[in-house]
């Protein structure tokens, strides 16, 4: 997978610096998204094609029914059942020991999700 040029976000990431469990639980799902989004980047186009039509055959409905929005919620749940991503608690445990091992791959979505909370 590709790896993301950021470097440490919130100020650089060090070992031994807690963050607040809102912020690592939107790393987390920052991080999960660049994995998805990554991997559905390197599926070819005839690919897609084929896992949207075998996806709306599964879902039981006619080709060409479902709307490009409903495909793509059913890509990502497909895409992610097919990773190995680690659930938020395990994520969260390696992220503190190796904050360095995972920076690299948050696109810096969860700075929205942070502040969005912090100003609700």
């Amino acid at each position: 997978m590709a790896r993301r040029s950021g470097k440490g976000e919130l100020g650089k990431s060090r070992k031994g610096v807690a963050e607040p469990d809102e912020v690592l639980r939107a790393k987390y799902i920052d991080y999960c998204s660049a994995r998805v989004c990554d991997l559905f980047m390197e599926i070819d186009e005839e690919r897609v094609y084929e896992l949207a039509s075998a996806l709306e055959t599964k879902r039981g409905a006619e080709h060409g029914a479902l709307n490009v929005k409903d495909l793509a919620i059913l890509l990502v749940d497909q895409l992610m059942s097919d990773m190995s991503l680690p659930d938020l608690a395990t994520w969260v445990e390696d992220y503190r020991r190796n904050p360095e091992q995972y920076d690299p791959f948050l696109l810096g979505l969860w700075k929205a999700s942070v502040e969005s909370h912090a100003t609700s």
